[in-house]
């Protein structure tokens, strides 16, 4: 099997399933997978941004709702 097509079927086992997205440009995601494509653009439900601010402050929780990431910003998927 391919490497997409290995992708591909780990993705499907986990749609409904609650990621933890890791983008360029330090952003980090968290919601859930509700579905994907073959260039891994994601939809995410219920995505709150987690990344980390380089502010001296408390990490904050931003809401951002129902959100579709573009798969060439995509690093790293994980299931929590």
């Amino acid at each position: 099997m391919s490497e997409e097509g290995i992708a591909s079927q780990v993705l499907q086992e986990n749609v409904g399933k609650s990621v933890l997205v890791k983008l360029k440009g330090r952003k980090i995601i968290r919601g859930k997978l509700k579905s994907f494509d073959k260039q891994m653009n994601l939809l995410l439900q219920e995505a709150i941004d987690i990344s980390e601010q380089h502010t001296g402050e408390k990490q904050s929780e931003i809401q951002m709702g129902d959100i579709l990431i573009r798969g060439d910003n995509v690093i790293i998927i994980s299931v929590v």
